[in-house]
C-alpha cells in the first residue's frame, strides 16, 4: 500500500524548510560563515523534529486507515454471514411450500 498521506506530508515540511533556506540564501554574502553554519545547523535541527513529527502523525493515521479497513471487513464478513442465513432460511421454506404442494395443500 503506497503511504500517499506521509509524501503529501513531506512535501509540504521540505516546502517550508526550502523557503527558509532561500531566506538565509539571500544573506549568504553579507552574514559571517561562522553565524551561517549555526543558522543552517538550526534549520537541519528543526527540520529533523519536524521529521520526527510527521512520522508520528502519519503513524497515527495509518492506524485509522487500518482500524477502518477492518471495520469494514467485518461488517461485509457479517453481510455475506446473514445473507447466507437468509438464503438458507428462503430454501427451507420453498422445501416446505414444495411438500405441502405435493401433499394437496395440507
Amino acid at each position: 500500500m503506497l503511504n500517499y498521506n506521509k509524501n503529501k506530508l513531506i512535501n509540504e515540511c521540505l516546502t517550508k524548510y526550502y523557503e527558509t533556506f532561500s531566506h538565509t540564501l539571500d544573506t549568504a554574502d553579507f552574514v559571517p560563515e561562522k553565524y551561517n553554519d549555526k543558522i543552517n545547523a538550526y534549520i537541519f535541527k528543526n527540520m529533523k523534529k519536524a521529521f520526527k513529527r510527521l512520522d508520528r502523525e502519519d503513524k497515527l493515521f495509518q492506524k485509522q486507515v487500518r482500524k477502518k479497513q477492518a471495520q469494514k471487513k467485518k461488517q461485509e464478513k457479517r453481510c455475506a454471514k446473514a445473507e447466507q442465513k437468509r438464503l438458507k432460511r428462503e430454501r427451507k421454506l420453498a422445501k416446505k411450500q414444495n411438500k405441502k404442494s405435493k401433499k394437496g395443500g395440507k
